[in-house]
């Protein structure tokens, strides 16, 4: 005989805990529910073969110099250093 709770209390034991939330848990909520559908789409997709997408030229007419690229990374670690404070 089966113990575990039914689909239906389950979702009614999500939705009271959902309303009694402040909106800083909702937040983590969602972004945890993001997380285990795409958990859950990618274990469907394990059979899936790997299609390697061909990405050659994409960079052809483009001169990016090593400075370029150091500066682009200080503006990223910039930004990510701001949205922690």
């Amino acid at each position: 005989m089966n113990s575990s709770p039914s689909i239906d209390t389950l979702k009614q034991k999500i939705l009271i805990s959902l309303n009694n939330l402040p909106p800083e848990g909702l937040e983590e909520i969602a972004f945890f529910l993001d997380y285990i559908q795409y958990k859950f789409q990618n274990i469907s997709s394990i059979n899936v073969p790997y299609q390697p997408i061909a990405l050659g030229g994409l960079w052809k007419d483009e001169k990016i110099s090593d400075e370029d690229i150091d500066e682009i990374r200080k503006k990223m670690w910039q930004s990510l250093e701001k949205e922690e404070l």
